[in-house]
């Protein structure tokens, strides 16, 4: 299991040494960094800063002049280069290894958007551009696989924790229908406050700051509920949380599409970012799809990695066989949803068996390899004379596993029985009719 270790920064240097402890690691630093790497030996850090550090100066500290920005991109490397300069002058007898972690890529600084009013810098924009984008790094550099994720809120400031937090939760419970993911949430005692500098110079040597868990827990499948303006990716959003598996599979993303879309908006937000000396606007900010598609690649990302079955997706036809994986890996942490399906998948097997062994029209066709409507080989098999319905429920849609037999085609291919859709219109109204009430 791949361990990361998160970790929201304020203002670095307004911090003063002390002695911080974490799982029996005892350390004097400035920060809860060099402890938790100690006592974690996380593979990643993903160091979580605010574009209002640029031009950040605080009792000489660090010797980098500041600047008059014209560009966005200067901001960002600005605030990186701070940052690196305290990992390396701050902490770099505490932590050795900081330099070869910094340039191997084992600690990453990202600088995402901020917003107030300050001596250094003026950034006015949503403070929810910092959650979208936050969400959007975490999606593309968290790792795909079984994962444990510490998150050190000791020094995150105003909205940073609870943003952080949540997008974590968030794309956590999404990797976790496939994969094992546990969340680690730290936060250190306060730092001494109040007291006069003689006091302090003899109560800080003293002292001990104990790193407390506040909270433990292995991330259950969360579904996304969010719709998007693309209907096809709102099908599949559907599919995921009513349990649709042939419209997973019908309907299931192109990584490299989903990152295109991201990445165009993400251009589109930078473009707007008006930079004028030490004054930052954004005016424009993320759409309401963009935080969605993120979860969305995430999940993708995971997927792919996780089967080579989904490497293969989309398909307009798939294998009953196909079908029973997809459910013993996507829903199987979802009880309801895997009895369910399970029983509508293994009941249309059953009625294509029963069909072939009797002697007709259908059992000739279905032999030949034609497609045809399941509702004509359930009736043949059944001995029944059910007629197609011209206007399906979506509750019926949702019941049924999306295997309603008046949309879905059966065909043989030698030993596999596909399954297909032919109105695509149809099935994704149903799909996004059934998550959401609304449909234009």
């Amino acid at each position: 299991m791949e361990r990361v270790l998160i970790v929201p920064w304020g203002n670095p240097f307004q911090w003063d040494s002390i002695t911080y402890e974490y799982g029996g690691c005892r350390m004097k630093s400035s920060s809860t960094l060099p402890v938790l790497i100690n006592a974690l030996k996380p593979e990643k850090i993903l160091i979580f800063t605010l574009d209002t550090l640029a031009n950040i100066q605080v009792r000489g500290k660090p010797d980098i002049e500041p600047k008059d920005f014209k560009r966005y991109s200067e901001v960002v490397e600005d605030v990186q280069s701070r940052i690196k300069w305290f990992i390396e002058n701050e902490l770099s007898s505490d932590f050795p290894d900081s330099a070869e972690m910094l340039k191997d890529g084992r600690i990453d600084i990202v600088v995402a958007p901020g917003v107030g009013l300050f001596k250094n810098i003026n950034v006015e924009g949503d403070l929810l551009d910092f959650y979208n984008y936050a969400l959007y790094v975490l999606s593309t550099k968290l790792p795909s696989n079984n994962l444990e994720v510490y998150l050190d809120l000791t020094h995150g400031i105003n909205f940073m924790p609870t943003l952080l937090y949540r997008a974590l939760n968030n794309l956590l419970g999404i990797s976790a229908f496939i994969n094992d993911c546990r969340l680690v949430v730290l936060n250190s005692e306060p730092y001494p406050q109040g007291f006069q500098r003689d006091e302090k110079e003899s109560i800080i040597p003293i002292t001990t700051l104990h790193i407390r868990t506040v909270e433990d827990i292995v991330l259950r499948p969360k579904p996304i509920y969010s719709r998007v303006e693309d209907n096809k990716l709102s099908a599949f959003i559907s599919s995921l949380a009513n349990g649709l598996p042939l419209v997973f599979t019908t309907f299931y993303p192109e990584l490299n599409e989903l990152k295109t879309l991201i990445d165009e908006e993400l251009a589109e937000f930078l473009k707007n970012i008006e930079v004028n000396g030490i004054h930052i606007s954004r005016s424009r900010g993320f759409s309401n799809d963009f935080k969605t598609l993120t979860k969305i690649y995430y999940f993708i990302r995971c997927l792919n990695l996780s089967h080579e079955m989904f490497g293969g997706l989309p398909k307009e036809e798939v294998s009953i066989d196909t079908l029973e994986c997809l459910v013993e890996l996507i829903f199987k942490k979802i009880r309801r949803l895997e009895i369910i399906t399970k029983r509508d998948v293994r009941q249309i097997r059953d009625t294509i068996k029963k069909a072939i062994k009797k002697e007709g029209k259908i059992r000739d066709k279905l032999r030949a390899g034609e497609k045809l409507l399941y509702l004509d080989v359930y009736n043949f098999a059944k001995d029944r004379s059910i007629p197609k319905k011209d206007k399906i429920d979506p509750r019926d849609f949702v019941a049924h596993s999306g295997l309603i037999s008046d949309l879905i085609y059966v065909r043989l291919r030698e030993d596999d029985e596909l399954l297909s859709y032919v109105d695509y219109d149809k099935v994704i109204e149903l799909s996004i009719k059934s998550m959401w009430s609304d449909w234009v």
